[in-house]
């Protein structure tokens, strides 16, 4: 049997506006549920899809950090690169349950895996 392969998938877009962040989502539990090693990284505007008490409804949209926040039951891991959150003014407290990672731990994810796809 061939060792699993691991598949990077950068999300850099906002939750909500365009249909980015919803159709990466739909990729991670997708190629997740082919058996495959998945790292979810969110960020730039991406890790305001991990932003706590959302309410899109106004836009007729679902809360999208709601299912992000179960990614690990499909055997995804979720990553916030914490200086996107710092750009941003925001606190890592007012995110979901993830894995906070700096610039460096991004470059170790980046340069380990053997896919990288990315949504903007």
């Amino acid at each position: 049997m061939s060792p699993q392969k691991t598949i990077l998938i950068l999300l850099r877009s906002c939750p909500y506006g365009m249909a980015t962040a919803a159709e990466g989502y739909r990729v991670i539990i997708g190629l997740a549920g082919m058996g495959l090693r998945i790292h979810a990284v969110l960020l730039e505007d991406g890790v305001l899809v991990a932003l706590k008490g959302q309410n899109p409804s106004g836009l007729g949209m679902h809360e999208l950090s709601q299912v992000f926040a179960k990614l690990t039951e499909f055997g995804a891991d979720l990553y916030v690169h914490t200086p996107s959150v710092t750009e941003r003014g925001l606190s890592e407290a007012g995110f979901i349950d993830s894995n906070l990672i700096d610039d460096e731990e991004l470059k170790d994810l980046i340069t380990s895996a053997d896919h990288v796809i990315t949504f903007n």
